[in-house]
């Protein structure tokens, strides 16, 4: 269990500019907690992370206990269990609404429901019938809160159980329009996001909201899809965890199916009903992977860095080689090669590039 201390701490890293969720993973192995990498960051001062200020820390804390929301780490039992899985899991997220109601729903088959804002009525009829019978069976709801699909997938299953992952602050009912249901799901079920509080709506969000639709959830329905629309990168993604995905067969003449018909053209699951999901899911067994302490590895000690640091820089050159190179050549475990090039990155020793290479950067061979 993590203690206040190292809550505090992951939140803070959590929160810092240019730590994503993968580079704030790397950090906890290599430095074993989140209050060791921030004292070692601390000494990065020409490094491209920018620490999260205490300062702003409080203000977020103060403002989730204004509005009644709690922060949810990995380990916590509010965390939704299938998102621990994937590999860029959120190690915190903020949530709003009935604890023990969405502590049920987790015993529950979990699905995602999307599709396009500008549905057509026929398509937003579908989604209602849909997501209603699927939770008359036991099944929980999931979507992303937007208007079209997102909406009424989460009217139709309010009183079953439904959760909502927003692609801003967990404060911020977005579109306006949905302030009402935003609500009725904060006292009926629960609302999910990744961004600190009094975070603005930002196209660039809406793809970090859809990961953890699709990591959340055991199957994504796209209900109307067009070519270039975000339900296809949530039904990306869950391809991609080993999720499945279903879609809703539309018309060739309209646009707003283009991108629907084409997920049934590479293999996604026709759904012409609510018993094509639940047959489905009935033949398969998702994997549920639990959070324990064991599973965030022991630090890597001080001198054993600096070891390690001293056998990659003396194979490193301007010249770029992959890490898998690297990690061959220095006769180094994987992990120790990761955390040392994740150090020597911090302080500009080295330049990350694409292909998983590297090579020392210009400062330093001078």
């Amino acid at each position: 269990m993590l203690s206040k201390e190292e809550k505090l701490a992951w939140l803070r890293l959590s929160r810092c500019e240019f730590v994503g969720t993968c580079k704030f993973w790397d950090l906890i192995s290599a430095y074993g907690s989140a209050t060791n990498a921030l004292q070692s960051l601390e000494k990065f001062k020409r490094g491209p992370i920018k620490l999260w200020d205490e300062n702003s820390l409080q203000q977020e804390i103060e403002g989730m206990k204004k509005i009644g929301a709690r922060f949810v780490f990995a380990e916590d039992e509010l965390y939704p269990p299938l998102l621990r899985t994937i590999p860029d899991a959120p190690p915190v997220l903020a949530f709003l609404g009935n604890k023990e109601k969405v502590l049920s729903l987790y015993k529950d088959r979990i699905v995602a429901i999307v599709g396009a804002r500008n549905a057509s009525v026929s398509a937003l009829k579908f989604a209602e019938i849909l997501a209603q019978q699927l939770g008359e069976k036991g099944v929980t709801i999931v979507s992303g809160l937007a208007r079209g699909i997102d909406a009424v997938a989460h009217n139709a299953s309010l009183k079953y159980g439904t959760i909502a992952v927003t692609a801003c602050g967990i404060n911020i009912p977005y579109p306006a329009e949905n302030e009402k249901l935003y609500r009725a799901i904060s006292e009926e079920g629960g609302i999910f996001a990744e961004m600190s509080f009094n975070t603005k709506p930002h196209p660039q969000l809406f793809p970090r909201r859809n990961r953890i639709i699709a990591g959340i959830s055991a199957g994504t329905v796209v209900v109307e899809a067009a070519e270039q629309s975000g339900s296809l990168i949530t039904a990306r993604m869950a391809l991609e965890y080993g999720r499945d995905v279903f879609a809703v067969p539309g018309s060739p003449l309209d646009a707003r199916s283009i991108g629907s018909n084409r997920l049934l053209k590479e293999g996604a699951i026709l759904v012409q009903s609510a018993q094509d999901v639940l047959d489905h899911l009935e033949s398969r067994v998702c994997i549920q992977q639990s959070f324990e302490e064991s599973d965030i590895p022991a630090a890597i000690s001080c001198e054993s860095m600096k070891n390690v640091q001293k056998k990659v820089l003396k194979y490193l050159s301007v010249t770029p080689v992959t890490i898998d190179e690297l990690i061959s050549f220095a006769k180094v475990s994987p992990r120790e090669v990761l955390a040392a090039l994740l150090e020597l990155e911090l302080t500009n020793k080295i330049v990350r590039l694409h292909g998983q290479r590297v090579c020392l950067s210009v400062e330093e061979k001078e």
